[in-house]
């Protein structure tokens, strides 16, 4: 008997938090990831280590649940289009398969009737300099592979057409790309949305992210934005959401520019990096909010009354010899609350964990938080 067990394709650090909240309402969770150690083995979730392709594995989620939900995008879609056929995904393979391919998912912003970078479709690099001499698009641009890319990889940036020959030389063969005009933004924000089988659609308020080297280093909540702003992201997160007809959650990250226009960077439809700092600052993180719409449940409207950061904890931090002196002094101290992943291995630029700081004072706090975790290595 199925009894609401969940499947989970991959076993992540958002598959450990999100098993964490489940096994918390006594639900089954199954996780399917091929790694040795993922950070979701020691959740209580029992772990399938088998290719996501693995037409045995994909059986037995068939057989053991009810439910089936992703923690990242660059899963094989064949996969979850499979599991889709006997058992409900959320969200759906078709919000998937755009949030796979930045052509579709940029023209469904577009048909949405917001707005995106200005960006061109390359069929192969080779194309790549005809269409940089013949196109309306402005330097400085950045060629992004159109699928598999996340935290930065799958991106160069191009200045000037004398950097062109090095950059198309280190370019994969037989690729698909994007090459979007590069915005200068003030900031960028996430806006997180969550919508239940009832068309019930609920969101947080915008939440601010820093990233450093292509990777999200800190992220504040609420974003330093005015009302009037957060409410048009809002409006145009929910209105995106419900085209699709979201059933889940999805991350909408937007760029925000010196004329204070919106504009649509990329999807996640899974929980987001941005929202890990939800679990301890509101009412209803976005792990709670997408188990409930997983199991069928009528969600609540996320609540919050105070400020919180997230900080990142990135590989190069356990290359200090006081790493472990670091975090327990602030584990010592009120309003601090350190996840970390249980990853096997510290690799550069590899999230390992992150700080959340609940705080009145947001800017000394960032201050205090970075140089604690960025300071030179002893």
């Amino acid at each position: 008997m199925k009894n609401e067990s969940i499947g989970i394709l991959g076993g992540g650090q958002l598959c450990q938090m999100l098993s964490n909240f489940l096994i918390s309402q006594n639900k089954k969770v199954y996780f399917l990831d091929p790694t040795k150690n993922p950070p979701a083995i020691n959740t209580g979730a029992q772990h399938i280590k088998k290719n996501y392709d693995d037409d045995n594995a994909i059986d037995f989620l068939i057989e053991k649940c009810k439910f089936i939900t992703y923690e990242f995008e660059n899963i094989p879609f064949k996969t979850v289009e499979e599991l889709e056929k006997h058992i409900p995904v959320f969200p759906s393979s078709s919000i998937l398969k755009i949030a796979q391919n930045r052509n579709l998912e940029k023209k469904e912003f577009i048909n949405s009737g917001i707005k995106t970078p200005k960006f061109i479709y390359a069929k192969d690099k080779s194309l790549i300099e005809d269409i940089l001499n013949n196109t309306y698009i402005n330097l400085p641009v950045i060629i992004k592979t159109n699928t598999m890319g996340y935290d930065g990889k799958g991106q160069s940036v191009l200045k000037d057409k004398k950097e062109l020959e090095s950059i198309l030389s280190i370019l994969p063969q037989k690729t698909e790309f994007i090459i979007e005009e590069k915005i200068h933004f003030s900031k960028e924000i996430s806006v997180i949305v969550g919508r239940d089988k009832f068309e019930t659609l609920y969101n947080f308020f915008p939440i601010e992210n820093i990233h450093k080297n292509g990777i999200l280093d800190y992220s504040i909540y609420p974003a330093r934005i005015d009302e009037e702003l957060s409410d048009k992201a809002i409006y145009l997160a929910k209105k995106f959401a419900t085209n699709l007809n979201l059933i889940g959650i999805m991350a909408i990250e937007m760029f925000i520019d010196e004329k204070n226009e919106i504009y649509f960077n990329e999807i996640a439809p899974r929980p987001h990096n941005s929202g890990h700092l939800t679990i301890e600052s509101h009412n209803e993180s976005q792990y709670s909010m997408l188990g409930k719409i997983i199991l069928g449940e009528k969600i609540r409207p996320p609540k919050s009354n105070v400020k919180a950061i997230m900080k990142n904890i990135l590989g190069e931090f356990y290359l200090k010899d006081n790493n472990e002196e670091i975090l327990s002094n602030i584990n010592n101290v009120d309003n601090h609350y350190i996840h970390i992943y249980n990853k096997s291995n510290a690799k550069i630029g590899r999230k390992m964990g992150h700080i959340t700081v609940i705080t009145d004072d947001i800017e000394k706090t960032i201050d205090k938080i970075n140089r604690n975790i960025d300071n030179k290595i002893k």
